[in-house]
């Protein structure tokens, strides 16, 4: 009898124990699309690339853009003899985020990391055209 005791004992807990790492996992971060690398390129190239103030790099490029996207960033591009051309990087809610009501620990680590959401797939690949600054139009 002892030793029928030990075995469901310890198979109630390898059911606890799976059950608490499946309740662990977040279904965004799982199977969502947490793609965070954006394509960038300007037209002409070679201009600076600035997120929230930091240098991402240099057009062309691929810049991999912080978890934190919540909303939307705004990326600035710069350079020399141009105008700024700031351009908004969206983001959509990930619908299979949805299946965290089935496991709510889902909901903190998909929040934590970033990937409730994802970048719009259109602005995966980003292309803009400066505009030259004018040296006769001086206000």
């Amino acid at each position: 009898m002892s030793k029928i005791k030990n075995m469901f004992k310890k198979i109630i807990l390898s059911v606890v124990v799976l059950v608490g790492l499946l309740s662990l996992n977040s279904c965004a971060t799982i199977v969502g699309d947490n793609t965070r690398n954006v394509c960038v390129n300007s037209h002409p190239q070679g201009a600076g690339i600035y997120i929230e103030g930091q240098r991402y790099g240099t057009t062309p490029t691929t810049v991999r853009l912080p978890n934190y996207i919540y909303g939307g960033k705004s990326m600035t591009l710069k350079k020399d003899g141009y105008y700024d051309q700031a351009v908004m990087i969206n983001t959509k809610f990930q619908p299979c985020g949805l299946w965290n009501l089935l496991f709510f620990p889902g909901f903190l680590i998909d929040g934590a990391t970033g990937n409730f959401v994802k970048i719009d797939p259109s602005q995966l690949n980003l292309t803009s055209a400066l505009q030259p600054v004018d040296p006769t139009n001086s206000k």
